[in-house]
């Protein structure tokens, strides 16, 4: 089964396995890997939402979630979390564009989607860690998730690219400084946006 080959692909990639990043970088077709990581995610949302039902649903504290919208909720989690990953590795395969225009972004989104469809089971262990044991522990290991995705786009695009580690490095940072620039910018104009943004991530 693809999605099965995908998960295992998946697996070696985050295990720095470079002859599976080059193999993967190649791919052709990415609506399979696109529609694995999409079906991956609403067989995750049906998991969640079903033991929420066992469970007579979640709550925030004392605050208990309404569940039909909760439900709504998931069910678009696959369709942003599949654009995230699309938009995420194509802006770092635009940046090693740039870099060299010989370079093309389509060989790193395919390889972003085969992590992804491992980083979704990753983040569904970690949201359920930080519900069952605290959210300090789920910021520390979001914390730790974010180091190692870093590292893996790092050995990625030198990979993929052939880049040293200096380029690998540029490609990496552009796209945070451009982002930073851009926030830079934003708070200058209007200085509550900057602090909204930090209250939806600290709430």
């Amino acid at each position: 089964m693809y999605i099965l080959k995908s998960l295992a692909e998946g697996l070696r990639i985050l295990g720095f396995d470079r002859p599976t990043i080059r193999t993967v970088s190649r791919e052709k077709d990415l609506e399979e890997i696109f529609l694995s990581t999409l079906f991956l995610n609403y067989i995750i949302v049906l998991f969640v939402y079903l033991i929420g039902i066992i469970m007579g649903g979640y709550s925030i504290g004392d605050r208990a979630l309404n569940m039909e919208v909760f439900f709504g909720l998931l069910m678009v989690y696959p369709f942003i979390f599949n654009l995230k990953v699309y938009l995420i590795y194509g802006f770092f395969g635009i940046t090693a564009e740039l870099l060299n225009a010989k370079n093309h972004v389509r060989p790193l989104i395919s390889v972003g989607f085969h992590t992804a469809i491992v980083y979704s089971i990753i983040i569904l262990i970690i949201c359920a860690l930080s519900l069952a044991v605290g959210f300090q522990l789920g910021a520390i290991l979001f914390g730790v998730f974010f180091a190692y995705f870093l590292y893996t786009m790092f050995v990625s695009i030198s990979t993929i690219y052939k880049f040293s580690f200096g380029q690998s490095l540029t490609v990496l940072m552009i796209p945070f400084l451009v982002i930073g620039i851009v926030l830079t910018i934003i708070g200058a104009i209007n200085p509550n946006f900057i602090e909204s943004i930090f209250l939806v991530f600290l709430a």
